[in-house]
């Protein structure tokens, strides 16, 4: 055989080096799947996701590694043997690498992000991990490309592992509408190409500002918290630290609750003695300390001209002062911002600056609204509303709980469009929890009797009994006599008080 993989070997492996630098929640990585494991391949769900049934990961994944393991164990003994890869095996072969060096030590990062006790920066496994690197990658041409370091390796695979971690469990929903979004996020994370992010991208990305736009209640802030809690954070060898912790490195700003004479402090910080109130020196949030931190300004399209301008300074400078001080400093992080405004419109109407626009804009996420997911799959709602219920009450009741949930909304709500999306999806489960009703806000007010009676016949929930009695009701309510409403009916006084929905007229009568 002259060369490091067999005709045999080679689609596979290239398939699995693939799949290390495929984003996860497209359906590319179901193709790579199958190449790898052809006939042992399990059949899953065509887009990772949470589902009430299901939430764990691909069912493939162990085999995947034990395959990855096997090709790289077959590749090592060619080399033991003296073969000389070309470079463009040697590189094959380093991906292959990368693939099995995550999945052995997939599950320390994992249990970071699970546990309360141990530290997000201090890494004591990392000497094992440092050996395996040396056994796969630190005797290949690769070692000597700051790229395939072994500690650039370990930060990049505790940021991929902590990228999926919460994209997967913050952005719910079976939709191509939701998998499209959690595409979305994963890119605007490690771009399109995850192997440019690898070698060089890595280092630029908090130069690139992130807007997210949607309806209230998308899930904006879920989506910038994601991004903000998977930014690459260096890793130090000698100390076996990172340089930062992922929750302290993400702050959010929400700058529609600051009131003006606050938003300037909380954002760039300042001296003591430049306002009233000012008793000593303030770091604001922008006073950031490596490149891994990240601001999030959520509602970005309230901030007053002034401030406007001065965030704009920030985005093309990277330099900012506090209030009351002549020194410059540096923002070495990224900007994230959403806003449910149309910041086109805006600029029309002079409310919002284009240049700053055109320096947030760079990357755009939108969040699809909970009437275009429910448009695309008719059973979206009964997932989400047991995902909903889950994270409302305890496990003992949790289906109980959605069960009631579902059949309120399919009785009464089959149709509504759901304007408060997501936010207002999981109030409604509250409120079903707790009355055991929800109505939406009409006009501040709930639904009126003639309301409800007239969306039940839209939607076909009576039958003829309940029908004919609750309209003998309402015509009785209308005439303010059994003689009258019998008239009208087409029929005797005695058959509309024999019929007649008591209960329903006396919700017709109340004020």
């Amino acid at each position: 055989m002259d060369s490091l993989f067999s005709p045999e070997q080679l689609p596979i492996v290239q398939a699995l080096a693939n799949l290390g630098f495929t984003n996860p929640f497209g359906t590319e990585r179901i193709k790579l799947e199958k190449i790898v494991l052809g006939h042992q391949y399990t059949p899953a769900f065509q887009v990772w996701v949470i589902t009430p049934t299901h939430q764990g990961f691909s069912p493939n994944l162990t085999a995947l590694a034990q395959s990855a393991e096997q090709h790289m164990a077959s590749a090592q003994q060619r080399l033991k043997k003296g073969y000389q890869p070309q470079e463009t095996e040697w590189q094959l072969y380093g991906e292959l690498a990368l693939y099995t060096l995550y999945y052995r030590y997939e599950s320390e990062f994992y249990k970071i992000l699970t546990s309360d006790h141990l530290s997000r920066v201090v890494m004591p496994f990392y000497r094992h991990f440092a050996e395996h690197w040396h056994s796969l990658i630190g005797k290949s041409p690769l070692s000597q490309a700051e790229h395939w370091s072994a500690a650039h390796m370990f930060a990049l695979f505790f940021q991929i592992r902590r990228a999926f971690h919460f994209i997967f469990r913050a952005i719910l929903g079976t939709s191509q509408p939701a998998a499209q979004l959690r595409m979305a996020v994963w890119q605007s994370i490690f771009g399109h190409d995850v192997r440019r992010y690898h070698r060089a991208l890595y280092l630029r990305m908090h130069e690139v500002s992130t807007l997210i736009l949607g309806e209230s209640g998308t899930g904006k802030e879920l989506v910038a918290s994601a991004i903000g809690l998977a930014r690459y954070i260096p890793f130090n060898p000698k100390t076996q630290r990172f340089e930062g912790d992922y929750l302290a490195d993400f702050q959010a700003v929400h700058l529609a609750a600051l009131p003006l004479t606050l938003l300037e402090s909380e954002l760039f910080g300042h001296r003591k003695g430049s306002f009233t109130g000012a008793t000593s020196d303030r770091a604001g949030y922008l006073e950031t300390q490596h490149h891994g931190q990240s601001v999030f300004l959520d509602e970005v399209g309230e901030l007053p001209a002034e401030v406007q301008v001065k965030l704009l300074r920030v985005l093309q400078n990277r330099r900012f002062q506090r209030l009351g001080d002549n020194q410059s400093r540096e923002f070495y992080g990224k900007i994230i911002s959403a806003t449910h405004r149309d910041l086109a419109a805006d600029i029309e109407k002079g409310l919002f600056r284009a240049d700053l626009y055109y320096r947030l804009c760079s990357d755009i996420i939108r969040t699809p609204s909970l009437a275009v997911q429910l448009a695309d799959n008719a059973d979206e709602l009964a997932h989400l509303v047991t995902l909903v219920t889950a994270k409302i009450v305890s496990s003992d009741i949790a289906n109980e709980v959605a069960a009631e949930a579902q059949q309120w909304i399919s009785q009464h709500l089959s149709h509504y469009r759901w304007h408060g999306n997501m936010r207002e999806l999981e109030q409604c489960v509250r409120s079903i929890l707790i009355h055991g009703y929800y109505y939406p806000a009409q006009s501040h007010q709930r639904m009126s009797p003639i309301q409800q009676f007239t969306d039940k016949i839209a939607q076909a929930q009576l039958n003829y009994q309940e029908l004919t009695s609750q309209y003998y009701a309402l015509v009785y309510q209308k005439t303010g006599s059994y003689e009258a409403a019998g008239q009208l009916l087409g029929t005797n006084w005695r058959t509309v008080k024999t019929h007649i929905d008591t209960t329903f007229l006396q919700k017709l009568q109340s004020p």
